[in-house]
């Protein structure tokens, strides 16, 4: 029965003018690029507002103090790295007047304008904004928004590395009265306040320089890490990295010679039940959203070639079970069913994409945002400074821009049945 189907599919593809082997047409929608290890220039952009001033002061306990060198050495490693400081407005340092950012004197502006700095950001460079996030509501929903269009809309990423850094200065605009509150952390820890480093790229720049960022900076300052991507794994989560198991009137077959990424099954018989079994192991990257798996969304498309063009079948009968083995729970096993006469074109060439997606619910902050944050709503005497105004809300939107902007996707199974 198998060497029945190659021979008809064979007869599909022998075009009338000679006998030319038509292509197969590009599959809907678009496979992740494989990207290069090309070198990625960086731009890095420091908060000079007041605010910051703070940071600069003490030498115990100071990752800030050792920011400039340790972002130079580990962005130039590999591209350019290019300095900036910032108010309302971005002004370019030179290769000698970063080291400046470790001074005090150079923290002058009045206002700050993180948006300005999302929107000149160029996304074909890793972008990394040195901030301690205090923005008003109005400013951060601007700031989310210009992310959300800019960033998460063209898949990319974006991540936040929270450092709990020693502290001796003024803070700003806090409540309804934008009161002003100095702050000294001493050398206490437990009084350290956070600053942040907002980090934008592609994807695997991104969660390669959280890597190289974890191991580089060796003070031991707490260190909060939030990636927020539509890619919630380490490595791709598709057929180069799925177990295949046990299989039911479907074949492997390599005829087409698709990429590894998308499986290639004949079928035995398109009047009776298939399913194939694979098994996954869920490598969470550094800084992942923690995963409620019982609220989850299953995504299938099913479309079939019609001449030159894929068209979209309306109904199917596909069924995908998700089970978790309680002795590793780092493995996925995945069961897909499906009756190929209920759900493919017989005789032609299907395409399956199924996607396993997190309900907004089911991705939540990790624990540290919350523990970090503090909310003030009104007139405010007393504010703990070891804490970032809204930080939960920020993160939030964050978090809510990156599903309204391009859904977040556990796994994506895509395979072709021949005819």
């Amino acid at each position: 029965m198998k060497k029945f189907f190659l021979i008809i599919f064979a007869a599909i593809l022998i075009c009338g003018c000679g006998n030319k082997i038509q292509s197969v047409p590009p599959l809907p929608g678009t496979l992740p690029e494989i990207l290069s290890s090309e070198k990625i220039d960086s731009d890095i952009y420091f908060d000079a507002t007041v605010s910051m001033k703070g940071f600069t002061t003490f030498a115990a306990g100071n990752v800030y103090l050792t920011l400039p060198d340790l972002l130079s050495d580990l962005c130039g490693a590999a591209g350019e790295v290019k300095f900036f400081s910032f108010g309302a407005q971005i002004h370019p340092l030179d290769r000698t007047t970063y080291r400046r950012l470790t001074s005090p004197d150079v923290y002058t502006e009045p206002i700050t304008a993180v948006a300005n700095v999302v929107e000149r950001a160029d996304t074909n460079h890793l972008s990394i904004i040195v901030t301690d996030l205090f923005e008003s509501e109005a400013d951060w929903s601007n700031v989310a928004q210009k992310l959300r269009e800019k960033f998460f809309a063209n898949h990319l990423a974006v991540a936040v590395v929270g450092i709990r850094n020693s502290f001796n200065g003024e803070i700003f605009d806090v409540g309804l009265n934008a009161a002003k509150f100095n702050y000294n952390s001493f050398d206490d820890p437990n009084r350290f306040r956070p600053f942040y480093l907002l980090v934008m790229g592609r994807d695997d720049v991104v969660k390669n320089f959280l890597r190289k960022f974890n191991e580089k900076q060796t003070l031991p300052n707490d260190t909060g890490y939030l990636l927020l991507s539509e890619n919630l794994t380490e490595t791709p989560a598709d057929f180069s990295n799925f177990k295949l198991g046990e299989v039911e009137n479907f074949y492997s077959d390599n005829t087409l010679g698709l990429d590894g990424r998308v499986k290639e099954f004949g079928a035995d018989n398109f009047n009776e039940a298939a399913s194939f079994m694979f098994s996954w192991k869920y490598e969470p990257p550094l800084g992942a959203c923690p995963l409620d798996l019982s609220e989850v969304d299953t995504s299938i498309e099913i479309f079939s070639v019609d001449g030159e063009e894929w068209t979209p079948r309306e109904k199917n009968d596909v069924r995908v079970n998700l089970l978790k083995d309680e002795r590793q729970p780092e493995i996925f096993l995945v069961k897909v069913s499906l009756t190929p006469e209920k759900s493919l074109a017989e005789g032609k060439l299907n395409f399956v994409r199924i996607k396993i997606m997190p309900k907004e619910n089911g991705l939540r902050l990790p624990p540290w945002t919350q523990l970090w944050s503090v909310n003030v709503d009104g007139a405010t005497k007393i504010f703990d400074g070891s804490k970032t105004l809204n930080l939960n809300r920020i993160l939030g939107s964050l978090k809510d821009s990156v599903f309204a902007a391009s859904r977040p996707a556990l796994m994506e199974i895509n395979f072709v049945v021949t005819p």
